[in-house]
């Protein structure tokens, strides 16, 4: 079940410092670690579950992270793996208010930029944060609370969101 809320980004921002942390901790303190989702984003609703993105130089640290990573007590997905791309979660069932996700990706990616790409994209277009958040504002008011229905009818919007990030991101360049 999707329930979406106005998230504290302060409170959040705190918690994702801990988990940060944590992770460093394991990691090494040079990790590339991020803030992203929506939980990054001032006065974005969601489901206020921390998402954190990780960067890994290359295959072989990349399988060295997922492996610490897992012994933080963190959940692989086997659904959302590759070869540049694992998704971890703070619980092995349904996630809620308060989990956290972590991401770990190749860096240099597009898959890796584009979590970047996006969360500066919605932090720098206050108008395309609030149409997002009111997208999956609809979404709900129309029925869609299954979490599976709910991210693959949000992912379309998301793809055409990352393209107009993209397209800003080169025209700035």
């Amino acid at each position: 079940m999707v329930e979406l809320e106005i998230q504290d980004f302060e409170k959040n921002k705190k918690a994702y410092k801990k988990v940060e942390q944590s992770l460093k901790n394991v990691l090494g303190e040079n990790v590339q670690v991020h803030h992203v989702g929506s939980t990054a984003i001032p006065d974005m609703c969601g489901k206020n579950v921390i998402d954190v993105l990780v960067g890994a130089k290359n295959a072989q640290e990349f399988g060295e992270m997922r492996d610490k990573i897992e012994t933080m007590g963190y959940f692989a997905s086997q659904n959302s793996k590759s070869e540049i791309y694992q998704f971890f979660a703070s619980k092995q069932g349904e996630t809620g208010s308060g989990d956290t996700h972590i991401h770990l990706v190749i860096m240099g990616t597009d898959r890796y930029d584009d979590f970047l790409t996006l969360r500066d994209y919605l932090l720098s277009n206050k108008k395309e944060a609030e149409d997002y958040m009111n997208h999956k504002k609809e979404l709900i008011s129309l029925g869609v609370t299954d979490r599976k229905q709910y991210r693959a009818t949000k992912s379309l919007y998301v793809s055409a969101l990352i393209e107009r990030a993209r397209e800003n991101k080169n025209k700035n360049f």
